[in-house]
């Protein structure tokens, strides 16, 4: 009886801690969720401004969900993701593609492949923690309509 107490507290801090790493774990996941399905929503669009609007509106669904609660995801918006646009060239690097809405493109698909990276950088606060992590995620797509990245 008189360990019983000494035994009900450390084993609810053991329980405590367990919860906040499974809290961090599961905002890490969500992230990284968050981000695959961003990407393939973007790659799916027929313009670089509906890519950007189809991961924005998934990424506020996902982070800003339950999940998303629970992992400690700050903020719960899509402030965190970023789209980018990138050019493969057969067997080579991969070249920076971005430009301005409206610019003047000239997509060549024989020699060049396009893809979309998204990027999400966010902090995560598991629960019971008092502090944040750090959180980075990125994800990449292939453009399905590249005629359409410069719209």
């Amino acid at each position: 009886m008189v360990e019983s107490p000494l035994a009900l507290f450390v084993m609810s801090l053991v329980i405590f801690f367990m919860i906040s790493m499974f809290s961090l774990l599961c905002g890490y996941a969500t992230l990284n969720f968050a981000c695959q399905a961003a990407a393939r929503e973007a790659g799916a669009s027929q313009t670089r401004t509906g890519a950007r609007t189809a991961m924005q509106r998934v990424a506020d669904q996902i982070v800003g969900g339950p999940m998303g609660v629970f992992g400690g995801i700050t903020p719960r918006t899509s402030a965190g993701f970023n789209l980018r646009t990138f050019r493969l060239p057969d067997g080579g690097n991969p070249e920076p593609f971005d430009v301005a809405p409206g610019g003047n493109l000239a997509i060549n698909q024989s020699l060049y492949s396009y893809t979309y990276v998204v990027e999400a950088n966010y902090s995560i606060q598991p629960v019971l923690f008092p502090f944040a992590f750090a959180a980075r995620a990125q994800s990449t797509c292939a453009v399905e309509h590249p005629e359409g990245i410069g719209l």
